[in-house]
């Protein structure tokens, strides 16, 4: 995407926030992100999608995508990028992402990122019921929904702008 036409979707969407240029893949890419792991990938390929292929958000990240969606903004895919933690499965390929990103299989996806975060709600009555769960509650990190734009069309391997739309911690 050229500058002029970053410039104009900033005037034209004033809402979006200023998008991250990261490389466009088909399949789940492992990447240091600030120091940080994470995986991204198509929304369709998230490691967190239900079987009846729904991905899962939290009703105030629905209601800011709903506002989103009125505007109609030509978004060409959506990605979803999740944070994993240094210390668990992602460890042992942190190392390795120092020489750049890495794309991996689906199945590598789902145990990096693990399985699908507790709901809040059930969260909240275990440690009303059982003030040791407090201890026990695994970590949570923080999942990103994005609107991706390619520079000038969205190809794998290639750049494209990522606009964060959503990010929540569960």
């Amino acid at each position: 995407m050229t500058v002029a036409v970053e410039l104009e979707w900033g005037r034209r969407f004033p809402q979006l926030q200023e998008p991250r240029m990261f490389t466009w893949s088909e399949q789940p890419v492992v990447v240091l992100d600030r120091g940080a792991p994470w995986l991204y990938g198509p929304v369709e390929r998230d490691p967190l999608m239900t079987a009846r292929g729904h991905v899962v958000l939290p009703r105030r990240e629905i209601k800011r995508l709903r506002a989103l969606a009125a505007l109609d903004v030509p978004f060409q895919r959506l990605a979803i990028a999740h944070e994993l933690d240094p210390d668990g499965p992602a460890s042992d390929i942190v190392p390795l992402l120092g020489d750049g990103p890495r794309t991996c299989t689906d199945a590598v996806a789902r145990a990096l990122v693990g399985p699908q975060p507790v709901h809040p709600w059930v969260r909240r009555a275990v440690r009303i019921f059982d003030g040791a769960a407090r201890r026990t509650v695994e970590k949570v990190l923080d999942p990103i929904l994005f609107g991706v734009v390619g520079a000038p069309d969205l190809v794998h391997g290639q750049p494209a702008n990522f606009y964060p739309l959503a990010a929540w911690r569960w």
